[in-house]
């Protein structure tokens, strides 16, 4: 995975918190950074479709990231162009989900699907064909990486889509955020764009060591995420990514900090600290 800084990042690189994300530090071995770590290949059944739980189903719109943030789990794949989807790959996508009826919850990751809004348009256009599926999650980084995007014709007409689709069943814009630093006035700006169409936003969050790994940064990311109205989804244990062993923290450190977070934030207003196993149990609760 190469470097990739989009402006908006350049232009916070002087905040350590923040250069660290997606600077390439001396301390990776991308060499080595091939495995994967969540089982994802193994269950695709057509390109792009990773169908490794029984009622849900994950598409990886494209390999593409307006940024690259160093510690990405798909390290191994961000970046190369052959993972963008085409017409007929989501054809494929859309009728092996007509077949099996058992998937009601669809999660479109990547890559960042905000970062490529035909492709996503088109999927989502598809998805609301299909009357067995009956919630869709969106995962995002890109307020964080370039939110001077929303203002494009592009993500506007893509969260027009979202909107209409979100008042006929629930919509789920998850979006990845590591650092209380990274809630500038304008990603805050596009925030309050997300919350007023009919979706839910939730955050996600990793454990960096040296980045986050302390009770006082994550507890002020957390209250001012509630504050946004933001409710505070998942805080992971870091993935192991061969290569990228330095952004992993001490397990028995971050379950302190987690056992705090849920004793002092409003339970609303706390993520769930787990920990994404490598063989295929999914999310585990940490505590």
């Amino acid at each position: 995975m190469r470097e990739k800084i989009s402006p908006f990042i350049q232009k916070l690189s002087s905040n350590h918190f923040i250069r660290d994300q997606y600077f390439i530090s001396d301390k990776e071995n991308i060499a080595i950074a091939h495995n994967d770590p969540l089982m994802e290949d193994k269950h695709e059944v057509v390109k792009g479709l990773i169908h490794k739980y029984s009622n849900r189903a994950l598409i990886k719109v494209s390999y593409q990231c307006a940024a690259h943030c160093r510690f990405c789990t798909r390290v191994r794949q961000i970046g190369n162009p052959e993972g963008t989807l085409t017409d007929k790959n989501i054809e494929d996508i859309i009728f092996y989900l007509k077949q099996n009826s058992c998937i009601d919850d669809v999660i479109l990751s990547g890559g960042d699907p905000l970062y490529t809004p035909q492709i996503t348009t088109k999927l989502l256009q598809g998805l609301q064909t299909i009357t067995s599926i009956k919630t869709i999650r969106i995962g995002t980084r890109l307020p964080f990486h370039s939110p001077d995007s929303f203002r494009t014709k592009s993500i506007k007409d893509l969260l027009a889509l979202i909107d209409t689709i979100g008042k006929s069943m629930p919509v789920f814009m998850l979006v990845h955020i590591e650092h209380p630093d990274e809630l500038t006035g304008e990603t805050e700006a596009v925030i309050r764009q997300l919350r007023q169409l009919k979706i839910t936003v939730l955050s996600q969050t990793v454990f960096l060591k040296d980045i986050n790994d302390n009770f006082e940064t994550l507890y002020l990311l957390f209250k001012k995420l509630y504050h946004l109205g933001i409710i505070p989804y998942y805080l992971y244990h870091c993935d192991n990514v061969k290569g990228l062993e330095h952004f992993r923290g001490d397990i028995k450190k971050e379950k302190e900090i987690a056992v705090r977070l849920r004793s002092e934030l409003s339970g609303i207003g706390c993520p769930l600290f787990v920990e994404d196993l490598e063989d295929g149990y999914g999310k585990i609760p940490v505590i």
